[in-house]
């Protein structure tokens, strides 16, 4: 009997789906379930600075923030830990110099004008000077009058060699679609166990690198890494289902299984 009202509920509101009145339940269910899903895109409200505050800085030595911006996280970071080494990456000359003014208050924030990818070289890169934070090595649809401009890259790998940098125990990735071909760059490091923990971005640009939320937890889980949803106040720490594939914009943290309670605070 259940089963048969909730079809008969579902035909309801399906007809409607055309009409002001289905519209309207439409965008309203939409956006309630964007809310739960954590869909925020203010860094004091999503809940990733809140993550900050909640690691334990004391193992939090050396931090790499990729697609850094203009370098709201990178400072965020520096205020809750300023004894911690920061290295910080942006690809684009236009941002990089905001970020090198923003970040000159401090020795321990170090700024390189690179993109990070799977490989060394040169990187045809999409610059969307009225929204940087757009800004990405994939052609999207999110971004409005885009330009296209060459920039270094350089692997992860091929960086830490290069400054001698044997351990990372954060990797922030926020770049727009492109952070499967930063974490393929960090090869060795996985590998070696030299990478402690990683913040990343998913969101609709999965559709454009064809990297799902599902290869980013078998990427991790095959390095032994745990992976958890940063809510506002709390990591939804889950195996993967198909159903969280759902290209809500989000921040994620992978944490190796053997130092999740060394690198997180109980609060978490």
């Amino acid at each position: 009997m259940l089963k048969y009202l909730k079809k008969r509920v579902f035909w309801i509101l399906a007809s409607q789906r055309r009409n002001v009145v289905g519209r309207f339940l439409f965008s309203t269910a939409q956006s309630l379930l964007n809310a739960l899903n954590n869909k925020i895109n203010d860094s004091n409200l999503s809940g990733e600075f809140w993550f900050l505050e909640n690691l334990n800085h004391s193992e939090i030595k050396v931090v790499f923030d990729v697609g850094a911006n203009v370098g709201k996280w990178t400072l965020e970071l520096n205020r809750i830990n300023p004894e911690g080494s920061i290295y910080a990456f942006e690809p684009v000359p236009q941002t990089f110099n905001k970020l090198k003014e923003a970040t000159k208050v401090t020795s321990k924030i170090n700024c390189f004008c690179n993109a990070l990818s799977d490989d060394s070289g040169k990187l045809i890169f999409n610059f969307f000077p009225e929204q940087s934070t757009f800004s990405s090595g994939y052609s999207h649809f999110m971004g409005n009058n885009g330009i296209k401009i060459e920039v270094d890259s350089i692997s992860g790998d091929e960086f830490c060699k290069n400054n001698s940098i044997n351990s990372i125990d954060l990797l922030k990735i926020d770049t727009e679609g492109f952070e499967s071909k930063v974490l393929l760059g960090f090869k060795e490091m996985f590998e070696k166990g030299q990478i402690k923990m990683v913040q990343f971005e998913y969101g609709p640009l999965a559709l454009e690198s064809r990297f799902l939320l599902a290869d980013f937890y078998k990427f991790f889980e095959n390095h032994g890494f745990e992976v958890g949803k940063i809510f506002p106040n709390w990591i939804d720490f889950r195996p993967y289902s198909w159903k969280m594939e759902n290209f809500v914009l989000a921040n994620f943290v992978a944490v190796r299984k053997d130092l999740k309670h060394t690198l997180i605070s109980d609060n978490v």
